[in-house]
């Protein structure tokens, strides 16, 4: 998996309760990413955690290459089915 420029806001991010929703807003320059109006406040949290979240996934899949190059042929499958799900995030097609 070749390095991306990142396209996203980088976290970290927080929810910020305003009236009656949420501010989903970057942690250090309080930037406004997305509202939410009538969501779930699982939802909003999921959403929040998407960076962090974005990080392990990256993390891991470096763990499952050094796994794979120790011999352990089960970790093709699951490094595959990472390395695809962070295509989509990331903007690629597959």
């Amino acid at each position: 998996m070749s390095e991306k420029q990142e396209t996203h806001t980088p976290g970290p991010w927080e929810l910020v309760q305003e009236r009656d929703y949420l501010n989903l807003e970057e942690k250090d320059t309080n930037l406004v990413i997305a509202q939410f109006i009538g969501s779930s406040d699982e939802d909003a949290r999921l959403i929040a955690a998407a960076p962090e979240m974005l990080e392990q996934c990256k993390l891991f899949d470096k763990l499952l290459t050094v796994m794979i190059m120790e011999g352990d042929s089960g970790a093709d499958l699951e490094r595959d089915n990472l390395r695809a799900i962070l295509d989509r995030v990331e903007g690629e097609t597959a």
